[in-house]
């Protein structure tokens, strides 16, 4: 048995201490084995050469009978369609006989929530008071329609759907037993389009093995199953990060053109999106994906482009239109329509569309000419000479927060990149800090340091001397100043600024005085004047000037 490691080790230690239940309830998905686990728990208990026994041969007559379901001890009922009361009746009589051939009598009902009141009622009494040697296992994917008078009985176990790397194990075991011939990709594809099911991906193997024979390549995956290959995926994804809507067509044109399933691309789609997900918030790649996706590198990079807002834009939307298709909407029109709107936020009048809107114009707006990650709005508006630091900026560079005042000043100390004891001083001016600041942020976030990242949004690096980073904070965040002040943020700052410049630098805080031109409403050097600001805020949200 793979998986369901609490199950079988609960089972185990029964049958070995003889304290097997007269009732289990077995809850989980479909194709998580609940029906598999109770055989085998039977042929456990009715093995001829040893049982009760952990270990059952697999080849005395009631193991055999057991496996093919024609034991006489071993009833399978499928409460689907024999959910009457009459139909639990004949089970009641039946309860009554002893075990003919094994010790032990077992009765499986699978699907045993499809079951009316009235017959549960009727079955009642004979689960409170079984006959000796006799155990009944319920098996069910959807346990609280399960009467509770019924699951109080039960010692209740819950199956969990098996993991990509479980599913891959069983696939590579059945095919080295049946000399199939597989390559690595493929049997991540049939794990990943089974969707947490054992029988689905073993059902799958076998459609693959009368399609294509006994070698099977990942190309006879894509071909039989309709699902969407990583170039295709990766060509979407960098459509609606490049707000392209013409991109984003003519990928699900290609893939419609392949013969695809809509559907199934859009279940991997957001297959593909959470892998992004997991690995802008862990800066992981998931080891599950990592066998598919033939460019690591794309992938951490596609992370890191993506905005976080629009990932979860992205993957809510496609989420909706498989919602719509079950509902019968056209698959391609809908998903189609989901796209769109993750490429477009100007077509979504929601506040999740104006987020993602403002999230665009910080990522493109005024600045350098490049695209950098998410600026935020106090920085916006900032312009300022590209000449010298000013003198106020450059004594700024040189405060330190009160909670440093203890420390040596950074010539005695000398901080990793301070020009004390002939190692050079890193490159960095304020000009410079502010346009890597975005990044730095995106860093914070990619290590998991959501919330430290939140804290120095509306925070600016002042000036940079002796190896040491003035960050300034507007009058109004005097309680981010606080948090930020913490060892273990200011641990995150350094470590979020080691990972881009490449050195360890010291970190010193500051208020910025509403008054100086330091404030949130002075605009830094090289941008874009208001006029042209006001333009591209109006470009982007579609918008007027209100005189």
């Amino acid at each position: 048995m793979v998986g369901q490691r609490h199950v079988v080790r609960t089972l185990s230690n029964a049958i070995e201490s003889g304290q097997v239940h007269h009732a289990y309830l077995f809850v989980g998905s479909r194709g998580t084995g609940k029906t598999s686990m109770a055989k085998i728990l039977a042929a456990s208990l009715n093995c001829e050469n040893g049982g009760p026994t952990l270990t059952p041969c697999g080849t005395c007559e009631s193991c055999r009978s057991i496996a093919a379901g024609t034991s006489v001890d071993v009833i399978e009922m499928d409460a689907a369609s024999n959910r009457s009361v009459d139909d639990i009746r004949g089970l009641r009589d039946r309860v009554a006989f002893a075990p003919t051939a094994g010790s032990w009598k077992v009765y499986i009902l699978d699907e045993a929530h499809m079951l009316t009141k009235e017959a549960w009622n009727a079955f009642l009494k004979t689960l409170e008071e079984p006959p000796p040697n006799t155990i009944f296992i319920l098996a069910t994917t959807e346990a609280h329609k399960v009467m509770p008078t019924i699951a109080d009985r039960c010692q209740r176990f819950d199956f969990q759907r098996p993991s990509i790397e479980q599913l891959s194990e069983v696939i590579d075991r059945v095919a080295a037993a049946e000399s199939i011939g597989l390559d690595p990709p493929a049997v991540s594809m049939i794990a990943r389009s089974a969707a947490g099911s054992f029988r689905d991906a073993l059902g799958t193997l076998d459609q693959l093995v009368a399609y294509s024979g006994k070698t099977i390549a990942l190309d006879d995956v894509l071909e039989l199953l309709g699902a969407a290959d990583a170039d295709l995926l990766f060509g979407v994804i960098d459509a609606v990060v490049d707000g392209d809507p013409k991109g984003v067509l003519d990928s699900v044109e290609t893939m419609a053109a392949s013969g695809r399933d809509p559907t199934r691309f859009a279940r991997d789609l957001l297959g593909h999106l959470r892998v992004l997900l997991v690995t802008q918030t862990t800066g992981e790649i998931p080891e599950a994906f990592a066998v598919t996706a033939a460019d690591g590198a794309r992938l951490s990079a596609q992370a890191q482009a993506i905005g976080p807002v629009t990932l979860i834009r992205t993957i809510d939307e496609l989420a909706g239109a498989l919602g719509s298709i079950r509902e019968g909407d056209e698959a391609r029109l809908a998903v189609e329509v989901a796209l769109l709107k993750a490429a477009r936020p100007d077509l979504d009048p929601s506040s999740e569309g104006l987020m993602r809107r403002i999230e665009r114009l910080e990522r493109d707006g005024p600045g350098s000419g490049e695209k950098p990650p998410a600026v935020g709005l106090v920085d916006l508006p900032d312009p300022e000479p590209a000449g010298d630091q000013p003198a106020d900026d450059a004594a700024a560079g040189s405060a330190i927060a009160p909670a440093e005042a203890a420390d040596p000043p950074p010539s005695e100390s000398a901080p990793a990149g301070a020009s004390a004891g002939g190692i050079p001083e890193p490159d960095l001016d304020r000009e410079k800090l502010t346009r890597i600041w975005p990044t730095v942020l995106d860093s914070l976030r990619a290590r998991g340091s959501g919330p430290a990242a939140s804290l120095f949004e509306e925070a600016r690096p002042l000036g940079f001397e002796a190896g040491v980073v003035t960050v300034g904070f507007p009058p109004e965040s005097a309680f981010n100043r606080r948090n930020a002040e913490k060892p273990e943020r200011r641990a995150q700052l350094t470590e979020a600024l080691l990972a881009v410049t490449g050195e360890r630098l010291e970190i010193a805080y500051e208020s910025l005085d509403a008054d100086s031109g330091d404030g949130a409403g002075s605009p830094p050097g090289g941008v874009v004047g208001e006029d042209e600001f006001v333009e591209k805020v109006k470009s982007v949200f579609n918008a007027e000037e209100v005189i």
